[in-house]
């Protein structure tokens, strides 16, 4: 009878640890990154560019990007010309994206464009470039393999560092 009170002990101390261990690993956090990037051009238009990634097995599992563009008064006027066809052109530049995932808002004097892809899809950083020749043009870059763009897609392997180092190689500062 001895015998069997001391295997117990072990056994349900065993159990206990199984247990602990399973709910930590259930409940770690994946690592979470955001970067972001802010440039203003010799025309006076701000582009701000803030993603949040979050990665799991060294992997990137799912991008939150908010671009805004933010033209200076010189563009403005109460038509919103310039904005409303922007807003076209961004709008456009996003089709291949599912459109749950893309949500285009237009302000007084930006642009805000939102997208959350979860799965399988492809986002281009820095490809915006505007220039001024007798009239204000906006050009997107949606070349994937131009060598002055960044390109992140759902599946991507990085480790944390990986994917820090990459990100503030290409101009951005990240947390």
């Amino acid at each position: 009878m001895v015998v069997k009170k001391s295997r117990v002990f072990p056994i349900i101390i065993t159990i206990s640890l199984i247990v602990i261990i399973i709910y930590l690993f259930a409940n770690i956090k994946q690592p979470y990154v955001e970067c972001s990037k802010e440039t203003t051009n010799e025309l006076g238009i701000q582009v701000l560019e803030n993603i949040q990634v979050n990665l799991d097995s060294n992997s990137i599992e799912k991008m939150d990007l908010t671009k805004t563009i933010i033209l200076p008064e010189q563009y403005i006027n109460e038509e919103n010309n310039y904005l409303n066809s922007m807003r076209f052109i961004i709008e456009n530049s996003y089709e291949y994206l599912p459109q749950k995932t893309v949500k285009i808002t237009q302000d007084s004097d930006r642009i805000i464009s939102r997208v959350v892809v979860d799965d399988d899809e492809t986002i281009i950083l820095n490809n915006i470039e505007f220039t001024n020749e007798d009239d204000l043009q906006i050009k997107i870059n949606s070349n994937t393999k131009a060598q002055n763009v960044v390109t992140l897609s759902i599946g991507d392997s990085y480790t944390e560092g990986e994917f820090l180092t990459h990100m503030k190689n290409n101009g951005y500062s990240c947390k």
